[in-house]
């Protein structure tokens, strides 16, 4: 259930960390604006491909490392698994590690899915960062339903803190 949701914020991870202004040597003569349409991306670590995903709409300010995407899409491979994740938008600053996504973020595993209307990505001295959200979240799986006031992710470890406390329903009838 914890690893149902970190993907959806390792794009957020992925769209931060993936793109760094420009060496300060770099001519400036370029459009500060960048607007990609039906951008593909994948993510590797070690070598190894650990995520894929598209964006429908990508902007990129070079003068600022403003980031605006939209319709995002990244399927994670994991031990447990493929996880697929969606965002409607997001918006960020990519010399801050910050990454915000709204619009109804929705992360789904197998028959488990998780979903929240916002969250935020921000880098830490240490590690890849956290993941939050003020909105409620409702992860639901076969036979259960868990929501929660807001939530803290941590992307590494997978483990999510629901705040505000949380409600779980188990023993929900299970639809084929």
């Amino acid at each position: 259930m914890r690893s149902v949701a970190s993907p959806a914020w390792l794009l957020v991870c992925v769209l931060v960390g993936g793109c760094r202004p420009g060496r300060t040597g770099e001519a400036r003569q370029v459009v500060p604006e960048l607007t990609m349409e039906g951008v593909r991306f994948s993510i590797e670590r070690g070598g190894q491909s650990h995520a894929w995903g598209e964006a429908d709409r990508l902007t990129y300010r070079r003068d600022t490392t403003a980031l605006a995407a939209e319709g995002l899409s990244l399927t994670m491979s994991g031990p447990e698994g493929e996880v697929r994740v969606t965002a409607p938008r997001g918006v960020g600053i990519a010399a801050d590690r910050r990454f915000d996504v709204e619009g109804g973020i929705q992360a789904t595993r197998g028959a488990d899915s998780a979903s929240t209307a916002s969250a935020r990505y921000e880098a830490t001295e240490r590690g890849p960062g956290l993941v939050s959200g003020s909105q409620p979240v409702t992860v639901t799986g076969p036979g259960y339903s868990l929501a929660g006031r807001g939530f803290r992710l941590d992307p590494v470890s997978g483990q999510i803190i629901l705040l505000g406390g949380a409600h779980l329903v188990a023993g929900l009838p299970v639809t084929p």
